[in-house]
């Protein structure tokens, strides 16, 4: 096929890429709007699809818009900024739909209105950042898209401005350390609440304590650095952080501390109606004994344990479920038990105390919970929430789930990653037995957080 060929975009599918037709193929090309009109350059040919990429906007469609940020187009971060918000919120719920289509058509389940998000920029308190020579200098950003070469930024529209502040104060560094160390990369996560963040960097050459404590004292919003250079680790100040979880109106905040290196939710706003959602599909009255999978430090486990009699949290990392015990004195929660184990094997020992919970929560990572889903069977629990942000596996899992004797009854999709093609869900299972049961309690206010 002779390149530049022109193309219609009839739709945005999973992954931000616009569909269009060529030559009697299938084209994905990024950043097209549908309705685009454009002059595409073929970069692959597969079996039954191409893969392109723009020239020109011949004609531009009506939903297309201009970004924000400067680099939108060549870095990989972002997929969807010439769009409106709104739009963005469409795309998105057409593709739960279409990732969930083989599921509707054997059952009717509720998917309701997208949750959006208080913020649509400064949302993101975690950053994962490249470094490569170019020029003779070091520069610092994300890979392009399906690239490994690193797109310089000096701030990002959706890092929160503690970390957009950390990244600039990096940069002022990087200068002195010429000759000295050669970074490869640098993560960025902060808590809004504390006004402080923990920045971890990688490389070779010589980095010694002395540097990392000069770096922290100097700067004005960290409190703990870490370099790595291969298995070897330098760690200087307090590389922990501490956020708020909401509760009852009544109650005080649940505290959590995290380590750096555990997984958070990297947006904060939408994590607080997340635990809202979670609480109230959750229904607790007091003697419920709950199962939290992929726990973490405690993101769900914590809130959950003030309205239920006992909960177990399970997770692979150590030192998360270290934090989530500690955060649980912290609590005054003397109701939850952690496993640092997988998915599988914690619900092995959990077993042995128990052979029933009321309800088990799950928020696994992109791949999935297929090892698990089957020892949660066993277990018996009256109600399933999944919490995903990877539509397709939950779509696989979801499947699974209904051949074990849960049936889906509502969806709630929530937009915790604007500008990207990434949407979070959690859907609610029943088991056959509780669905005529089923009480849909009405739901609190969800929190719009000032940012």
């Amino acid at each position: 096929m002779k390149n530049p060929v022109t193309i219609e975009i009839e739709k945005i599918v999973y992954g931000g890429l616009g569909l269009g037709r060529a030559g009697g193929k299938v084209v994905f090309i990024p950043f097209t709007a549908p309705g685009d009109r454009i002059s595409a350059a073929i970069l692959k040919e597969k079996k039954n699809y191409l893969e392109a990429e723009i020239r020109t906007v011949e004609k531009p469609s009506p939903k297309r818009i201009s970004p924000f940020c400067p680099v939108f187009g060549f870095c990989g971060g972002c997929h969807l900024q010439h769009l409106s918000y709104d739009d963005q919120i469409s795309v998105k719920e057409e593709q739960l739909r279409s990732s969930l289509h083989r599921l509707l058509a054997k059952r009717h389940f509720e998917i309701l209105p997208t949750l959006q998000a208080p913020h649509d920029r400064g949302y993101r308190i975690r950053a994962q950042l490249k470094a490569s020579l170019a020029g003779g200098r070091t520069i610092v950003g994300f890979h392009g898209i399906k690239s490994h070469r690193v797109v310089e930024i000096d701030r990002c529209p959706l890092l929160h401005p503690l970390a957009n502040k950390i990244l600039q104060e990096l940069y002022s560094r990087i200068e002195r350390w010429k000759g000295k160390i050669q970074l490869r990369n640098a993560e960025i996560l902060v808590s809004p609440e504390e006004g402080k963040g923990v920045i971890r960097l990688a490389g070779e050459g010589a980095c010694g304590s002395e540097i990392l404590q000069e770096m922290v004292q100097e700067s004005s919003c960290l409190k703990g650095a870490q370099f790595f250079q291969g298995k070897n680790r330098t760690t200087w100040g307090d590389t922990n952080l501490q956020f708020r979880l909401p509760s009852e109106r009544s109650r005080e905040p649940v505290k959590v501390k995290i380590a750096a290196e555990s997984f958070f939710q990297v947006n904060p706003f939408q994590n607080v109606n997340l635990i809202r959602k979670i609480e109230e599909w959750a229904g607790l009255t007091g003697g419920e004994n709950v199962l939290d999978l992929f726990c973490g430090a405690g993101n769900l486990t914590l809130p959950l344990a003030r309205k239920a009699a006992r909960v177990w949290g399970v997770d692979v990392d150590p030192t998360a479920i270290s934090a989530a015990e500690e955060n649980a004195r912290e609590n005054f929660l003397k109701n939850c038990s952690f496993r640092a184990a997988t998915a599988h094997a914690g619900i092995s020992r959990i077993l042995k105390e128990t052979n029933q919970v009321d309800l088990v929560v799950l928020d696994p990572p992109r791949a999935g919970a297929a090892e698990a889903l089957e020892p949660i069977a066993r277990l018996r629990p009256s109600k399933i929430l999944y919490v995903s942000c990877e539509p397709p596996t939950l779509a696989r899992d979801l499947a699974r789930l209904g051949g074990l004797g849960y049936q889906v009854t509502r969806l709630q999709p929530l937009d915790m990653f604007p500008h990207t093609y990434h949407l979070e869900a959690i859907a609610e299972l029943l088991s056959g037995s509780h669905l005529q049961l089923s009480i849909k309690p009405s739901p609190p206010p969800l929190i719009n957080i000032d940012n």
